[in-house]
């Protein structure tokens, strides 16, 4: 099985490969087609950009992965163009963590709600387009790494402590030849 790391800003799309990531207040959706078993999943890292995505075609936009409002319709066409229909999918939501300070609703500067806005945005994209989420973990105060198998649709999901977390932004710095997360 093929090893994918996905860093943020950066999606997959296919089929027979394990792809990692570790996520804070940015978000992973996972599109999932059992039958197929085809499998997509992003890391976006902020909520919306205005772009306007066309009803027909696909639209690339530059830096695209980085918003979630710009690569979930992305994905979605991806499995659309293939002839698969939206009812049969399954989509998996995760990350959206409060990373840099508190959760007062005193405090809404941008860098505070950074995660909410991103689960916010996938959320409402889920609900326009009638789509059947059948797995979620967002929000807290901790980050998540996730290891999703394309052949089973299998998400292995682990909470990281703040300590944990120190070490996983110094494994950030090092780049992705040779990350090896073991659960």
């Amino acid at each position: 099985m093929e090893y994918v790391w996905l860093d943020p800003g950066e999606l997959y799309i296919g089929a027979g490969a394990e792809v990692h990531t570790v996520l804070g207040s940015c978000v992973s959706v996972i599109f999932y087609h059992p039958r197929s078993r085809l499998g997509a999943m992003c890391h976006g890292k902020r909520a919306t950009r205005n772009c306007a995505h066309p009803a027909s075609g696909i639209k690339i936009c530059r830096d695209m992965g980085d918003y979630v409002s710009c690569v979930m319709p992305f994905l979605l066409a991806s499995f659309t163009a293939r002839g698969i229909a939206r009812q049969e999918l399954e989509v998996k939501l995760f990350g959206g963590a409060m990373m840099f300070g508190s959760a007062s609703p005193a405090l809404d500067l941008p860098g505070f709600t950074v995660g909410k806005r991103n689960v916010d945005t996938a959320m409402s994209f889920v609900r326009a387009n009638h789509l059947h989420l059948t797995a979620s973990d967002v929000g807290g105060p901790w980050a998540r790494q996730l290891i999703f198998t394309t052949a089973t649709g299998e998400i292995r999901l682990r909470r990281i402590r703040a300590s944990e977390q120190e070490l996983s932004n110094l494994d950030a710095g090092q780049g992705a030849g040779g990350r090896n997360h073991a659960f």
